[in-house]
């Protein structure tokens, strides 16, 4: 971690990613920030060989180059609302090569970046114990600070205004 480096922002095309680039415009002001989006392949060495080969064989490696593009579209829409927030953006897109979560911070430790932005889903309870958490996961391994942002619930209370 290095306290002037960029900001790592998280970005999933979710409504969650989309909260964070906000409160990491608010917060952090008009600091360099590089938008990560992480995609997890289809196709692993071997992964499929009980398929067999066949003309009904899905084109593993271009399902993975698809995903691949997707993920960059998905990039490059984050380094657009990242800059309308006044940060300075660029984009990095990343292969999972394990766990989402250790992609991030795989990422966080090469770019040194200052802090990792990134969203939450809010899941509680049985769920999030059995669906994981990304956003829980980085903040419990990660060496870099790390602000996690809970998309704001309809009926909360603006505190600007409460008496």
């Amino acid at each position: 971690m290095v306290a002037n480096g960029p900001v790592l922002i998280c970005y999933d095309g979710s409504e969650d990613a989309k909260d964070a680039i906000r409160s990491a415009g608010a917060l952090l002001g008009e600091r360099h920030a590089l938008v990560l989006t992480v995609w997890e392949p289809v196709a692993a060495p071997g992964g499929y060989a009980w398929l067999g080969t066949s003309t009904t064989t899905l084109n593993l490696a271009e399902l993975d180059r698809a995903g691949a593009e997707h993920a960059r579209r998905i990039a490059d829409e984050g380094v657009r609302l990242t800059e309308e927030q006044g940060l300075h953006a660029e984009p990095i897109v990343a292969q999972a090569t394990g766990a989402v979560w250790k992609t991030i911070l795989d990422v966080a430790e090469s770019e040194y970046t200052a802090v990792i932005v990134m969203g939450c889903r809010g899941l509680t309870g049985v769920r999030s114990l059995l669906l994981g958490s990304v956003s829980s996961a980085v903040v419990h391994h990660a060496s870099t600070p790390t602000l996690v942002v809970h998309h704001p619930r309809e009926d909360a209370v603006d505190t600007e205004f409460a008496a």
